[in-house]
């Protein structure tokens, strides 16, 4: 039997979390029809972290080949137009134009073997396609959905090209929700939703008793987490007694720096407080809330209506006004409660939140319903709809 080569580009360290997801289900559906897949993974942006325990376990089914050097800011360019403008310049000189030749020669020495191309993210994955590949194009764009426009202009928060390329370059369009669904058929893109490209679903048994602790996957999670501990030192400890404390690093950070990091302090705290790197949906079914500076992370809690705290910092690389203002108030909604720009604001929301949790589960278990309406496992829809379109 022919192999079959899939490629998937990434282009961000969230739209990794979603990669991989996709990849998992690949793998398994490859397994269940017996078929001989090879899948080459292209993280744009991020080192490709996410997919390191897969290649692991399937180094025969997978090629990962990553970026020369990371982004600095990781390819997130909110706040002033000065913020923006400095930070995009710094990814160019340190990253885009060093990485750019050799991601190009990488693709050339697969162009003749891959089968079909997946994108995960925004206009970047299909403009590389229809320039340097020219196969078949699937994408799922989870960086845009209907919930964050504020007006009725048919190309805000998508743009002409970013809209030209998926009507036109483009097989099928997987969408976040339904609205974006319906949004999209109306300037004739090609687009279906068949699930939220997240977790399962699974109902609370009302015994979860965890709050996870997310200080971002970018460059200053160390100051994010100085940030979230700070607030923690500053609650009422009869408040946290009742719940487990737990912290998740993005797997991009290797144990060593996080060990130096943390290790001395929080021996010293008067609270537990435990970490694991990596392994965040295994602690976000087991939580209640969610505390910290994440984009995509707070995205699967919602999902799974669980309530998200996220405080923003000045100077963060994302999670600053600018990032809750014009896109998390706007895509969590009741899921999401503000968690202010102080470590004693987010130690007075925290303890709030705490207070009224209950209510807060209900607003955000009502929010997933009405936006993603149940649809659990979109990641295993989605894998199919691509084999089947392929006649794999």
């Amino acid at each position: 039997m022919t192999n079959r080569n899939l490629l998937l580009l990434s282009n961000g360290y969230g739209e990794d979390s979603f990669a991989a997801i996709l990849l998992e289900k690949f793998i398994q559906l490859s397994k269940i029809r017996q078929l001989p897949c090879h899948f080459f993974i292209f993280p744009l942006v991020g080192e490709g972290a996410q997919f390191l325990k897969f290649l692991s376990q399937f180094p025969d089914q997978i090629s990962l080949v990553s970026p020369l050097r990371s982004l600095p800011n990781g390819g997130v360019y909110l706040g002033s137009a000065f913020q923006k403008g400095i930070r995009l310049f710094d990814d160019c000189v340190r990253g885009i134009i060093p990485n750019g030749g050799y991601l190009l020669r990488q693709l050339g020495k697969i162009k003749e073997r891959i089968d079909a191309v997946v994108g995960i993210g925004d206009f970047i994955p299909p403009l590389m396609n229809s320039l340097f590949l020219r196969k078949k194009m699937y994408m799922v764009a989870c960086a845009h959905t209907s919930l964050l426009k504020r007006n009725d202009h048919r190309f805000e928060r998508l743009g002409r090209l970013t809209s030209s390329l998926f009507r036109r370059d483009c097989y099928r369009v997987y969408t976040r929700d339904r609205l974006t669904e319906d949004w999209f058929h109306q300037l004739k893109i090609p687009a279906t939703y068949l699930g939220f490209l997240g977790p399962d679903m699974c109902k609370s048994d009302g015994s979860r008793r965890k709050i996870v602790i997310l200080p971002g996957s970018r460059n200053d999670w160390k100051e994010n987490l100085q940030f979230c501990i700070q607030a923690l030192e500053e609650m009422r400890l009869n408040l946290l007694s009742e719940y487990k404390l737990h912290i998740v690093f993005s797997p991009g950070r290797s144990y060593q720096e996080i060990c130096s990091f943390v290790s001395p302090g929080l021996e010293t705290q008067p609270f537990r407080l435990s970490w694991s790197r990596g392994d965040y949906f295994q602690h976000l079914f087991q939580s209640i809330l969610v505390v910290g500076f994440a984009g995509t992370a707070l995205e699967q809690a919602a999902f799974l209506g669980i309530p998200s705290i996220e405080p923003w910092r000045l100077d963060a690389l994302q999670a600053n006004r600018d990032f809750i203002e014009n896109r998390q108030k706007l895509l969590l909604r009741e899921a999401l409660i503000p968690g202010g720009n102080s470590p004693s604001q987010l130690a007075q929301i925290f303890e709030d939140t705490l207070l009224n949790l209950p209510v807060c589960q209900q607003s955000a278990e009502e929010f997933s319903q009405r936006v993603w309406e149940g649809r659990s496992d979109g990641g295993k829809a989605i894998a199919e709809d691509i084999f089947d379109t392929l006649n794999w």
